[in-house]
C-alpha cells in the first residue's frame, strides 16, 4: 500500500468511487461505534439506564463532525458514548480500554477486506475499505479526543472537568487541522501521519 494513495479525499475520486468511499465509511462507524456502545453497556457499573448497546444501524452511528472529517480528511469517527453516562469500577482504566475498541474494530475490517483483496476478490469497493480502515486505524494514535490516544491523557489529568472541556473541543480541533491541512498548502497533518498509515497498511497487507 502506498503512501501516497492515503488518506483518500473525495475530491480526488470517481462518482462510482465516491459511493464506494460512503460505503466503507457506515462500515467503519457501524463497527466501530456499535460494538463501542455494546461493550459500554455490557461492562458499565452499574449498568446504563439507558440502553446504548446493539445499536449497529450505520445512519444512527453517524457523527456530524466525524464524518466531514472523514471526506476532508480520509479519516473520521462515529457517535461516541458519553462519559457521563457510562460508569466503571475503575473509571480510567475502564475508558482506556473501550477506546480501543473503534480502532480494533476498523483494523479488523483492514485485515478483512484486505485478506478479501488478496485470496477472493479484487475489486475498487474493497480497495477503498482497506485504505480508509487502514487510515482511521493510524490515526486513533493522535492523542485528541474522540480518538483512541487521547484517553492516554485522560488517565494523567487530575480531574474530569478538564477533560470533559478538552473532549467537547476535541472534534473541532480535529476539524480545524483538517482544514489548515487541505487548505494551507502546507499537509503537515498528512505527511506527520505518512509513516503511521504506511506501516498499519502494511501490517494489513502482510497478515
Amino acid at each position: 500500500m502506498k503512501i501516497k494513495e492515503l488518506p483518500l479525499h473525495f475530491l480526488t475520486l470517481t462518482s462510482e468511487e465516491i459511493i464506494y468511499f460512503c460505503v466503507a465509511i457506515l462500515a467503519i462507524v457501524t463497527f466501530g461505534s456499535g460494538f463501542t456502545r455494546f461493550f459500554a453497556s455490557s461492562f458499565a457499573n452499574p449498568p446504563p439506564k439507558e440502553d446504548v448497546g446493539f445499536d449497529f444501524n450505520p445512519f444512527t452511528n453517524l457523527d456530524i463532525v466525524g464524518t466531514i472529517v472523514f471526506f476532508l480528511g480520509g479519516f473520521g469517527w462515529g457517535r461516541q458514548v458519553d462519559d457521563q453516562k457510562i460508569r466503571f469500577k475503575k473509571q480510567k482504566l475502564g475508558w482506556l480500554i473501550l477506546s480501543l475498541v473503534a480502532p480494533f474494530a476498523s483494523m479488523v475490517l483492514a485485515l478483512t477486506a484486505a485478506y478479501i483483496r488478496h485470496f477472493l476478490w479484487t475489486d475498487r469497493v474493497i480497495e477503498i475499505l482497506v485504505e480508509v480502515s487502514v487510515t482511521v486505524t493510524a490515526y486513533h494514535l493522535l492523542p485528541i479526543p474522540p480518538l483512541a490516544a487521547s484517553r492516554l491523557i485522560y488517565l494523567v489529568l487530575p480531574g474530569e472537568r478538564i477533560w470533559r472541556l478538552f473532549s467537547r473541543a476535541g472534534p473541532f480541533i480535529i476539524l480545524a487541522m483538517v482544514l489548515f491541512d487541505r487548505l494551507s498548502g502546507v499537509p503537515f497533518l498528512r505527511e506527520m501521519m505518512a509513516p503511521v498509515v504506511d506501516a498499519v497498511g502494511r501490517f494489513a497487507a502482510y497478515h
